[in-house]
């Protein structure tokens, strides 16, 4: 009888531990799914963050892309030339004008040096500007007189500047070419002016000369004199 009752007692905390293990399984498997629930929803937050991060980028890629569209049509078609050198004097770029002042295509001027097309009396200059502007680092101006291909020659103004964090220097040319000429005419005109003021004056003075003479010889004839002067 004892065995039986042993029997059964032994069944029923069985029966229980199985009952509370289950529900032990049951509620991982309910955390688990909860678990799951909230990774997916991070993951799928996450990808959305993504998602609007990337259309940030793109746009600010494109701002990006028209800011420099709008700095290479500045610099290109800009109507002052502008030339990058090296610091052994070598075009590594140039915009349209640039090209245009020394009569060749960009693709034939890149990688040249630029003491090529200044014209031997301006060279030394030339030199002396690119020298101090990598030692000193700070602007250097200078007039040059540049030597075209059909050996015209034109005057530029240059601007020599080298950035502290640059192996380049950056020039600005100038065609003063027409400004030298009307210089030029200006001065010849004025030179003229002087001289006729010169011989309008040396006449000037001959006629009172020439006045102050006959008035002498009219008052020693006894006559008087016929001109004030």
């Amino acid at each position: 009888m004892k065995t039986n009752e042993y029997d059964k007692s032994e069944s029923i905390n069985l029966r229980q531990q199985a009952e509370e293990e289950l529900l032990k399984r049951k509620l991982t498997k309910s955390f688990d799914k909860v678990d799951n629930l909230k990774l997916i929803h991070e993951l799928q937050v996450h990808q959305i963050e993504l998602e609007m991060q990337n259309e940030e980028l793109m746009k600010a890629r494109e701002q990006a892309e028209e800011s420099m569209e709008k700095y290479t049509d500045l610099y290109d078609f800009a109507p002052s030339g502008y030339i990058s050198l090296s610091n052994e004097g070598t075009i590594t770029d140039l915009n349209f004008s640039a090209a245009t002042m020394l009569g060749k295509d960009r693709k034939h001027l890149k990688n040249t040096r630029f003491g090529l097309y200044v014209h031997p009396e301006s060279i030394e200059l030339y030199n002396q500007a690119l020298e101090n502007a990598f030692i000193n680092k700070s602007k250097k101006t200078c007039e040059l007189f540049l030597l075209l291909g059909n050996d015209t020659k034109i005057c530029v103004h240059i601007e020599a500047i080298v950035s502290e964090n640059s192996n380049l220097c950056l020039l600005t040319l100038i065609d003063i070419t027409e400004r030298k000429r009307i210089d030029v005419e200006l001065s010849k005109k004025s030179q003229q002016l002087e001289d006729m003021n010169r011989y309008f004056l040396d006449r000037e003075l001959r006629m009172i000369d020439l006045k102050n003479e006959i008035n002498e010889l009219l008052i020693k004839s006894g006559c008087e004199k016929e001109y004030l002067i």
